[in-house]
């Protein structure tokens, strides 16, 4: 069971929590889907039992190595999670050991030596990092795992629960992992989306961190269920206030997809293989990253539509000598970028405060019907046009969109009028081109 968490802060506004660390009970990648995929051996016997007293009695078992967890806006690593390891011997993969100690009631033991481990290595974490440790969740009251946790500092620790046990068979989880929250500790639920346990586990847990099942990122890029359940389990995240984090990242289409969908933040052998350090990212992976964040920012927003625009005056008056206008009130049109003397441009009509009040656009080839925006009178410069929708550069297309069509239909296809908060034009955005980006979003 794969196990990542954030930083000890909570989430802000300025982006999501800082490093963390995880301990997990994963196979040799620590995540489930961040393995690398390869085809099973339906050959290959299975293993022998893991010899757990054997184990149990290394005291220094299990070694831990951290994978990182990035975040997917910013570029940077933003925790690691802590996997266990037992050894080369395959008989001791730590799914396997896990299981055979939970069989055989030592289940508590070796939990409480992983959760004692990780808290350890917490305290070396790079800055702004934090820990997370995979705790089987019917095992976080048993008095054995408690003695640690009720001892320790759980500030920058992040606590995975795996959705595979019921909530029903842990009645006092709702309240242990409060105690662990007001002890500074954070709860994460793992492997949510690969069934309904965990959609039930949301509305009782209430997680600070949502781990994305590896199962829905393979090949999400051409997967229009797998992108409707993220964005669902997203949603709900987000209105939990909690991290979505996405496992199994191993391809560029699925970091692309991912970014896309506005996912935080992503682990898996993409971003990251998991090492015996603390290690950085990879500066040709940060500037991947950041690329494509700026590139789905942009077009998500309506200022990735813009177009520039000849501002006039018209017969308005004279723009008012005030410092604080943009170039508009000082230069004449010809000297703006694309000024009048590029065919076919739009002129924005200012009043003598620099506020919008109409659109002059060109006649001829692509605009007549079809082109965009109703005639309220004739010039033979072109057609004038009072403005009717004014939008922020930061604003979202959809919203945009969603509310340049509740206009009056003698208006609806009317170019917007991109705006500054003080209401200065910046630029317009044509309707035709505002429902291609709309096209291109919902079929990402």
């Amino acid at each position: 069971m794969g196990s990542q968490r954030l930083t000890s802060e909570r989430p802000t506004d300025t982006g999501p929590p800082v490093a963390q660390v995880t301990v997990s009970h994963e196979g040799t990648s620590g995540l489930g889907g961040a393995q690398p995929r390869a085809r099973p051996h339906p050959a290959a016997p299975l293993p022998a039992r893991p010899d757990i007293d054997r184990l149990l009695a290394d005291p220094d078992a299990p070694n831990l190595v951290f994978q990182p967890i990035v975040d997917l806006r910013r570029g940077v690593i933003a925790g690691y999670e802590a996997l266990a390891r037992f050894g080369d011997d395959p008989r001791n993969a730590p799914p396997l050991v896990f299981a055979e100690a939970d069989r055989r009631g030592r289940g508590a033991e070796l939990e409480a030596r992983v959760l004692r481990t990780a808290i350890s290595a917490r305290d070396h974490l790079p800055d702004r990092c934090f820990l997370a440790v995979n705790v089987f969740p019917h095992l976080l009251s048993d008095p054995e795992i408690e003695a640690v946790w009720r001892r320790a500092d759980l500030s920058r620790i992040v606590l995975e629960l795996n959705e595979a046990v019921a909530i029903d068979c842990s009645p006092g989880l709702a309240v242990t992992s409060q105690e662990l929250r007001n002890r500074g500790a954070f709860i994460a639920m793992d492997d949510v989306g690969s069934g309904y346990a965990g959609l039930r586990q949301l509305t009782h847990i209430r997680p600070d961190f949502v781990k994305l099942d590896g199962s829905l990122v393979t090949n999400i890029d051409d997967d229009q269920v797998k992108i409707a359940l993220t964005e669902l389990v997203g949603g709900f995240a987000s209105r939990l206030n909690g991290w979505l984090i996405a496992e199994g990242v191993e391809r560029v289409e699925e970091l692309t997809m991912l970014i896309a969908l506005g996912v935080p933040l992503g682990q898996g052998y993409l971003l990251g293989r998991p090492s015996a350090r603390w290690q950085s990212l990879d500066p040709a992976v940060a500037r991947r990253i950041q690329t494509i964040s700026k590139r789905a920012d942009r077009s998500a927003h309506i200022v990735s539509l813009m177009e520039p625009a000849q501002i006039s005056t018209g017969d308005h008056g004279h723009c008012t000598d005030n410092a604080t206008c943009p170039p508009c009130a000082h230069a004449p049109a010809a000297a703006l970028p694309g000024g009048p003397d590029a065919a076919g441009r739009a002129t924005i009509i200012v009043s003598n405060r620099c506020r919008p009040v109409a659109l002059r656009l060109p006649t001829g080839p692509g605009t007549g019907p079809g082109g965009g925006g109703s005639s309220s009178g004739g010039s033979p410069d072109g057609r004038w046009i009072p403005t009717s929708l004014f939008a922020l550069p930061d604003e979202p297309v959809t919203e945009v969109a969603r509310r340049a069509m509740t206009r009056p239909r003698g208006c609806r296809f009317d170019p917007v009028i991109i705006v500054t908060e003080m209401g200065r034009p910046l630029g317009l955005v044509r309707m035709e081109r505002l429902m291609l980006r709309l096209a291109e979003l919902s079929a990402v």
